[in-house]
């Protein structure tokens, strides 16, 4: 077999991995908050799920330490996420100490939160410290995902560097959007490509049901299934009832480490 051969097939089967057959499960357990880890077949995914707020839902000093120390679920996280660097969805000290213990880890992040990381847990990291104007996506490949960046509005604050993560893995793709509200970012998600994504599970504010964020949820970004995060702490059925005549079968998380698995 001739190099140029060899070299096709290594990239077919590199990007049969991220795109073709769905290998595995899609299942998320949930941190906290927006927090989450999203195992899409053989990767593992961590977003937005070390930190502490005083104001929001944050995961247990116990949580905590096993995310740190890297005990199962958290045992080969392939991708730790970072949307923006408010405290209720990231802390540079506990994700410090996680960088460090995980070297394996890719982490990916703004240039503005990577700046709050302390010395040596930032270091080596070759996707940190990424810059995009509002609007623009960068995507990043990968041997056991596709990661596309696009940063959007932070609830109607554009000055904070929001970054909507889709990821691609194992015939999977999930959206998790951070603190955007889809109707203040229509401008851009109506112009980003969506005809190459199936979208599998989409994470979304719980809060953002008005009239077009449910018309971009249904006719532009079109997940199979939904979740909602940003849920405070008792409102969980409230919440569930608000859903049940817009998306039914909308999941809302209730305690830390309940797991679900989604159908293909």
């Amino acid at each position: 077999m001739r190099y140029s051969e060899i070299l096709l097939t290594c990239f077919l089967m590199a990007f049969g991995r991220i795109q073709g057959n769905r290998d595995g499960a899609l299942e998320v357990t949930y941190i906290a908050n927006e927090g989450f880890l999203i195992s899409m077949g053989g990767t593992k995914v961590l977003i937005d799920a070390l930190f502490k707020s005083d104001h929001f839902v944050s995961p247990s000093d116990t949580l905590a330490a096993t995310m740190m120390e890297g005990k199962p679920p958290f045992d080969s996280v392939d991708y730790a996420l970072v949307t923006h660097d408010h405290a209720d969805h990231f802390n540079p000290e506990m994700m410090s100490h996680f960088l460090i213990s995980h070297p394996a880890t890719e982490f990916v992040a703004s240039s503005r939160t990577c700046e709050e990381l302390p010395g040596e847990s930032a270091a080596d990291r070759r996707r940190s410290g990424i810059g995009l104007k509002m609007g623009e996506h960068r995507t990043i490949p990968g041997d056991k995902a596709e990661v596309t960046l696009l940063r959007l509005d932070h609830s109607g604050s554009r000055e904070i560097s929001n970054f909507a993560f889709l990821v691609r893995s194992n015939g999977f793709t999930i959206v998790h959007v951070g603190d955007a509200l889809l109707a203040h970012n229509e401008e851009h998600l109506r112009a980003f490509d969506w005809s190459s994504y199936s979208v599998d599970l989409l994470f979304l504010e719980h809060f953002d049901r008005s009239s077009p964020a449910l018309d971009i949820m249904k006719n532009i970004i079109r997940p199979k299934h939904l979740v909602l995060m940003h849920v405070p702490a008792g409102d969980e059925e409230s919440v569930r009832a608000a859903w049940a005549k817009i998306v039914p079968r909308a999941v809302v998380f209730e305690k830390e480490l309940e797991t679900k698995r989604f159908a293909r």
